[in-house]
């Protein structure tokens, strides 16, 4: 599709807009050696849970080790998490910059599957002030039945957008982003910028559907005509 084909431009959020990675995971971490799982690195969490939900990863490790976590430990790693923003949270390089001029062509919004608070949090300190992230282009997994990787969320960004899927451009970090745009009928770019590994999340990128894949969003508004 030519770059004037887009009538509007995805943006996820944790790794793409914002470097917020390292505190979503390292909160994580802690809340699950608080617990006795001491096998849980930053590392691991890197590789494994990038992109993915708190209820997903917390019900995979259920699971897995048989262990029943009380009910108040998705709180209490969100609570972990926004402590954490004061001080380990970053700007991705370019991002501000980048979205401002996007957005005098095409129409823009964030689709996260993050906690609707954390994001809207994480983009304020990142500088994206309410003139271009607002209630009504942030969209966040507590409004669809299911997050990525199902296309839930993309889809009802783009109904809210008033944008046909097919002329809807993502650009996501996570291979579970990925997926979603792919099974939304999306075009998806990928992003390596924040990456832990950027050679390894660039080859799964492009396995899991990302038609292109750039390590600085700049290239990405230059590709785009910006």
């Amino acid at each position: 599709m030519d770059r004037t084909d887009y009538d509007l431009i995805i943006f996820d959020c944790d790794g793409t807009l914002v470097d917020s990675e390292y505190p979503n995971n390292l909160s994580l971490v802690q809340i699950l050696a608080e617990h006795g799982f001491d096998g849980y690195d930053m590392d691991y969490a890197l590789k494994h849970w990038v992109g993915r939900t708190l209820t997903n990863i917390f019900k995979e490790l259920e699971e897995k080790d048989g262990h029943q976590f009380p009910d108040d430990i998705i709180k209490r790693c969100i609570e972990r998490t926004n402590l954490l923003y004061e001080t380990e949270l970053k700007s991705v390089p370019d991002a501000l910059d980048v979205v401002k001029r996007v957005s005098v062509n095409h129409k823009i919004c964030v689709a996260s599957n993050g906690e609707r608070n954390s994001v809207k949090r994480s983009l304020s300190l990142s500088g994206y002030g309410a003139d271009i992230f607002h209630e009504d282009n942030t969209f966040t997994r507590i409004q669809v039945p299911n997050g990525k990787p199902a296309p839930d969320l993309f889809l009802f960004a783009a109904e809210k957008m008033q944008a046909e899927p097919s002329r809807c451009l993502v650009i996501e970090d996570s291979p579970t982003g990925v997926q979603a745009a792919v099974a939304a009928g999306m075009s998806v770019w990928g992003f390596t910028g924040v990456a832990h590994n950027p050679p390894l999340q660039n080859e799964l990128l492009e396995k899991t559907g990302a038609s292109q894949v750039f390590d600085r969003l700049i290239h990405i508004a230059e590709r785009l005509g910006h």
